[in-house]
């Protein structure tokens, strides 16, 4: 037995229940818990309060802990994108992206740990490490809204549509207006 086969189909047993990737779902628990964590962090140095730096340091553990997830089904969700296919680039670029911000995020935990540890307050190496990470996150998080919305990459109907029509994926039509008109995203006409 594959030891993947397990991860992998729970992933599409999580896309058969949702009608989609879980990917865009998940990843909102490590982009909001890392939000938490800055925010946290410029109120601690605002205020001195000790307790946001804990605050900082934990959302900042949940966030590592949901990125965990986020990675299973991005990379499940990658594999499906044929090398050939122009948003190839974007999803490498997005991957590549959030592995930095994950060790970003890890180093800075890790030294906050440290920190935390020794009764210290979180150092301004770890901040500008969860800085840098967040400002980075925010960048990869753009390109996965381009591989969804001008891409159609994880929506399912527009896939499918390309595959079945034989159109290919090299058309210039990006977003909705590469859905069939009567599927559940359907384009929406501006009155």
């Amino acid at each position: 037995m594959d030891p993947i086969s397990p991860v992998t189909e729970l992933v599409d047993k999580s896309e058969e229940l949702l009608g989609h990737s879980p990917h865009p779902a998940v990843v909102a628990l490590p982009i909001g818990a890392w939000t938490v964590s800055c925010v946290c962090d410029g109120l601690a140095v605002a205020t001195g309060d000790r307790r946001l730096d804990d605050a900082a340091r934990i959302s900042m553990a949940v966030g590592l802990a949901g990125a965990a997830v986020s990675v299973v089904t991005g990379l499940r969700d990658y594999s499906q994108i044929p090398q050939d296919r122009p948003s190839h680039k974007v999803a490498t670029t997005h991957a590549l992206g959030n592995a930095l911000v994950a060790t970003l995020f890890t180093s800075s935990y890790i030294l906050r740990e440290r920190d935390y540890r020794d009764g210290r307050r979180t150092s301004l190496l770890a901040r500008l490490l969860g800085m840098a990470g967040s400002g980075l996150a925010l960048y990869t998080a753009w390109l996965g809204g381009v591989l969804v919305e001008e891409y159609g990459e994880g929506v399912k109907p527009v896939m499918e549509r390309l595959d079945q029509s034989g159109e290919g994926h090299e058309g210039t039509a990006r977003g909705r207006d590469r859905l069939a008109a009567d599927a559940p995203l359907g384009r929406h006409e501006r009155s």
